[in-house]
């Protein structure tokens, strides 16, 4: 049982500088994960608290989202300067515009700085995955990229913990986009972010456009758009888990969250034991076995009744997308070279954040016509789509990412 437990919770086999990595990167997963939750998590009480409809709020998250390309510009400084400098850049940004948020007087002052909290959390986001990959061993990269994961997570669990202060009061609001102001306290310990070894022998510069038509085309590509794919179908299954078990299923608004909680946290472990897997199974299967997971479960929440059946449905998708994270994370990172990491990496985010809102673009065309279960049935279409563009792929489990 020892042996089981320590082979897939391997912390013990950790090197000291790959433990100390990986406690510095939770500890910033976390603040991270605090800044970009409150924008959904208290969505209902920053609109009114703003004056805005619905369909102004939905214009608010809509910008939000392209700003994220933004991104971008801290990912190409990454590649062609060193990762450390643009990633606590990031975390600046980051940490300046959750402030600019907690104080906006209006709802363009709003979405300008949350704007700027997306574009940096995105770019902690990819640059925080990239020198975790280029710290650890291949045996525990994708395992270390799940950590990571799992942390920011946890900040976002944070971030919905602030809902019932937002209730008390038409501003109260704001607390919860100022609380992540609060982890600048933790700046000598971000300090400590070390830059990737691989930058100071990474070779020549690789031009951007590589990536679009050049040699490095055919993977970016294939990988962006199956990540693409794959954000469609969970998107919408999230969006519309507390409409299912409290307005179709009649559950109270504490047991809902209790449901969800509950299998939401034991389908957490996805996080861990998807990245061992794909430490020793490989990239693509877990990949696949990820999507695959998270289409059954994701369907199977809204045709079931019973509170075992919800939670053994929340289990499994939950798993399926927590899975999925750290192994196609360490597959994109060891797709591309030194020199393009970055940027791949940011581009991908950015093709499955267009991803995500196309599945709730067509959901808002196809519910009202055919339903919530069809209309996930045929999202998960492009999950399939996903599965097959990524087995396309080459298998990159153990691959050495030294230049």
């Amino acid at each position: 049982m020892r042996s089981l437990f320590r082979s897939l919770f391997p912390f013990g086999d950790l090197e000291p500088p790959e433990r100390r990595l990986l406690t510095l990167m939770w500890l910033i997963g976390v603040f991270q994960g605090m800044a970009q939750a409150p924008l959904s998590a208290i969505l209902p009480f920053t609109r009114v608290g703003l004056g805005l409809s619905e369909g102004q709020m939905s214009f608010v998250l809509a910008v939000t989202r392209v700003a994220s390309l933004g991104a971008v510009v801290f990912s190409v400084w990454g590649d062609r300067g060193g990762r450390r400098k643009p990633f606590l850049a990031a975390m600046a940004v980051m940490l300046v515009g959750s402030g600019l948020t907690a104080v906006s007087p209006n709802a363009t002052w709003f979405t300008v700085s949350q704007s700027l909290v997306r574009i940096a959390t995105t770019a902690v986001g990819t640059l925080g995955v990239v020198l975790v990959a280029e710290r650890m061993r291949s045996s525990y990269r994708a395992f270390a990229i799940g950590l990571y994961a799992a942390a920011a997570s946890l900040g976002a669990g944070f971030g919905q913990l602030m809902l019932p202060v937002a209730a008390t009061g038409d501003q109260a609001w704001r607390y919860a986009f100022f609380a992540p102001v609060l982890s600048i306290a933790f700046v000598p310990f971000v300090l400590r972010v070390q830059e990737s070894p691989l930058m100071m022998e990474s070779g020549p510069r690789i031009r951007f456009r590589s990536l679009l038509v050049g040699r490095e085309s055919k993977d970016f590509w294939l990988s962006g758009i199956a990540g693409l794919c794959a954000a469609a179908f969970p998107a919408v299954a999230l969006a519309f888990t507390n409409e299912r078990l409290v307005n179709d299923l009649g559950y109270s608004a504490g047991a809902a969250t209790a449901i969800a909680l509950s299998g939401g946290t034991i389908g957490a472990l996805g996080f861990w034991l998807g990245g061992r897997l794909a430490d020793t199974v490989g990239r693509r299967i877990t990949t696949v076995v990820s999507l695959a997971a998270s289409v059954l479960g994701g369907l199977a929440l809204f045709q079931v009744e019973t509170v075992p059946a919800l939670l053994a449905a929340i289990v499994v998708g939950g798993f399926g997308s927590f899975s999925y994270v750290p192994a196609a994370s360490s597959h994109r990172a060891e797709l591309f070279p030194t020199r393009i990491r970055a940027t791949a990496g940011s581009g991908s985010a950015y093709l499955a954040t267009v991803g995500s809102a196309l599945g709730l673009g067509f959901g808002a065309g196809a519910i009202d016509v055919i339903g919530l279960f069809q209309t996930l049935r045929w999202l998960s279409i492009l999950m399939a789509v996903a599965a097959i563009l990524t087995w396309m792929l080459p298998e990159t489990r153990g691959k050495d990412l030294a230049p």
